[in-house]
């Protein structure tokens, strides 16, 4: 009897043998199966701190664009503020580093500019936050990722983990309380889906690491502090990622940084 062929099954061993870099977290390449972020595949950040899931998968695209590539945002909502995103950059790609932001104005046109994003073959990660996601259209994002080997990185609120995904990933994001600020600390947890295999977790179950992100250079941030034998200057607050509402442009449906 021949072989019964399994496309689910045959496409996961397909991205096995695809290409690894690392997030730019430590403890985040430890909690994914394969050690860090494969090229070619989508990642959902799930949770109700929406912030810090954005803050999160910005820093990881700008570690996926250090080697070359750029960064496509598409802002459904118009609250994505650049200048936030454009020194951590600077910082680790100054020759070649740029983001793009895109705010479609309908929800069909976000759809079309994430797949048309992923698509691109010198994008390194697209960064998304819709509000809703049909299965298909998830399909076929996934489909357009592993064409050009960009990395999706899907922000969602916690309800979502109820709804099927195409993600390789799905990454829970939770704040934890920090007294700095210039850092966002973070838990992470992996949640078993589709392409969970090999995770290392029970069924059902969840691994969990916890993150600092420096807020100023969009990296990991150091666990040891030295405390000063003068008091320090109160540092001085990162730019927001989302802008206030009152400061939001309007009928603006493309803008580049």
């Amino acid at each position: 009897m021949p072989p019964v062929e399994m496309p689910e099954v045959t496409e996961m061993l397909a991205w096995q043998q695809g290409d690894v870099v690392s997030s730019g977290f430590g403890p985040l390449d430890h909690l994914l199966p394969r050690g860090g972020v494969c090229r070619g595949s989508l990642i959902e950040w799930l949770g109700d701190d929406v912030s810090g899931g954005v803050a999160l998968a910005c820093a990881v695209a700008v570690s996926l664009a250090a080697e070359g590539g750029t960064i496509l945002v598409i802002d459904r909502g118009g609250r994505f503020h650049p200048p936030a995103v454009m020194p951590w950059l600077a910082a680790d790609v100054p020759s070649r580093g740029q983001c793009l932001v895109a705010r479609p104005s309908r929800d069909d046109d976000e759809a079309w500019a994430i797949d048309q994003a992923l698509r691109c073959p010198g994008v390194a990660a697209v960064l998304a936050w819709p509000g809703r996601i049909h299965p298909t259209a998830m399909r076929r994002w996934q489909l357009a990722a592993r064409s050009s080997r960009a990395v999706g990185l899907i922000v969602r609120p916690a309800r979502a983990r109820r709804e099927p995904s195409w993600a390789m990933h799905r990454v829970a994001v939770s704040p934890l309380a920090h007294g700095s600020l210039t850092s966002r600390r973070l838990r992470l947890s992996l949640i078993d889906g589709p392409w969970s295999i090999g995770s290392g977790s029970e069924p059902g179950g969840e691994r969990s690491v916890e993150i600092v992100i420096d807020l100023v250079r969009g990296r990991e941030a150091r666990r040891t502090t030295h405390l000063p034998s003068q008091p320090p200057h109160l540092p001085q607050r990162p730019p927001h990622l989302f802008q206030q509402p009152l400061l939001q442009q309007r009928g603006v449906a493309c803008r580049a940084s």
